[in-house]
């Protein structure tokens, strides 16, 4: 890892085809964590992207029906509605207005993945051996994407 100086550390999971997973869990009304969700850290995925029966489950509204296309599922890419969690916590930081993606049809198997809407908001690196991913907010950040730009990101301490 180089000499980045990281404020944050939190855990990851790699599988056995070299898969990094990292948490992200929505907070609830007396800002607890809970609906924990595993996902796939994606570099490469503008966007989160969530199977539609959690989404819906966790009861995360639909904010833009057919929001956006995902290349990359067939040769017309996957249509997917763009959803709201209103509060996540990820990494010791809690972040309002997150932004995933659901497929819009029903049955759709996807991997759910944390992609670069979140990621972007931090300089961040990877432990391998330690499993730890190594982060801090960067400050003054404009999303190349601001359709689907995370709202305001803050520490998150627990019980204030």
């Amino acid at each position: 890892m180089n000499s980045t100086s990281f404020t944050h550390a939190g855990d990851i999971e790699i599988s056995d085809d070299n898969k990094i997973f990292v948490d992200l869990a929505g907070v609830d009304t007396s800002r607890k964590p809970v609906k924990r969700i595993e996902l796939i850290c994606d570099t490469g995925a503008f966007i989160t992207i969530i199977g539609k029966e959690r989404a819906e489950a966790s009861g995360y509204p639909i904010i833009e029906s057919k929001g956006c296309i995902i290349s990359g599922f067939s040769e017309k890419g996957l249509i997917c509605d763009l959803r709201k969690i209103s509060c996540a916590i990820f990494c010791g930081f809690e972040i309002k207005d997150v932004i995933i993606a659901t497929p819009h049809e029903n049955g759709v198997r996807i991997s759910e993945v944390l992609g670069m809407n979140v990621l972007e908001n931090f300089n961040f690196g990877f432990n391998l051996t330690e499993k730890k991913i190594y982060l801090n907010k960067r400050e003054s950040f404009e999303s190349f994407k601001p359709k689907y730009k995370c709202g305001e990101i803050n520490i998150f301490i627990e019980g204030e």
